[in-house]
């Protein structure tokens, strides 16, 4: 197979100019993972009762799915469920239009939900619970003394782990094409079945997602420095 070279470059600047739909996908669907993986974790970290049995059914069966099939289901069960919905409640809005980059939020942010879940679980667990007890006894409310005292250590100790699941969440997006979202991976194959170069234009996705991978753990690494002289009590030197 002869390799087009000229086709990846005239082709690579078409595709990036996607790659702000793929940021979006990362972020909306980690931070709306992030609050729902805080939530679960506190559910675990204190053992509340029947719901922390929800919680690890919920779990339980995201990690026994592939991603792939959990995309499929809610791409294509979601809007009949919503569709069900709404005309239940008498209103005519017509779901099949709304923006499927919605689905694709959804669906990416289950399997990290899960997995931050367990990371700020585990993160909380190497608190000392002394320091609750201690918070507590200055005045401060209990969601005070989480909020201020016993979070914010929990989350630096779970940084490592959060950063790796914000890099495999930035690779699953290449899966949002499948949701009819246009982003780099989604244009690259258009870009190619135009021509018939499907292999130039994913070289151009590998060459993308190398680049923002690479920012991205520099960004990690320079986070995981600060939060290390923040425990440590120093500052460094700008």
């Amino acid at each position: 197979m002869q390799i087009d070279y000229d086709f990846i470059l005239k082709s690579l600047p078409d595709i990036a100019k996607y790659i702000p739909v793929t940021l979006e996908l990362v972020l909306v669907s980690f931070l709306l993972s992030f609050f729902v993986g805080t939530v679960f974790a506190w559910i675990n970290y204190r053992r509340v009762k029947l719901l922390s049995s929800m919680v690890r059914l919920y779990m339980s069966l995201i990690r026994g799915t592939p991603v792939i099939l959990q995309i499929y289901v809610i791409y294509n069960v979601t809007p009949y469920l919503l569709a069900s919905l709404f005309e239940k409640m008498g209103s005519t809005y017509n779901v099949y239009k709304l923006n499927p980059i919605w689905y694709a939020f959804f669906a990416l942010s289950l399997s990290a939900t899960v997995s931050l879940a367990e990371a700020l679980r585990a993160g909380l667990e190497t608190v000392n619970k002394g320091q609750l007890e201690a918070g507590l006894s200055v005045g401060m409310s209990r969601i005070k003394t989480m909020y201020h005292v016993i979070f914010p250590q929990a989350l630096a100790a779970s940084l490592p782990v959060i950063g790796n699941v914000l890099v495999e969440l930035t690779k699953a997006t290449s899966l949002a094409f499948i949701m009819s979202v246009m982003e780099i991976t989604g244009r690259a194959k258009v870009v190619g079945a135009g021509v018939l170069r499907y292999f130039e234009a994913y070289v151009c996705v590998f060459l993308l997602y190398i680049l923002i991978i690479v920012i991205l753990e520099q960004i990690l690494k320079l986070a995981e420095k600060r939060v290390t002289v923040f425990r440590r009590g120093r500052h460094i030197k700008a």
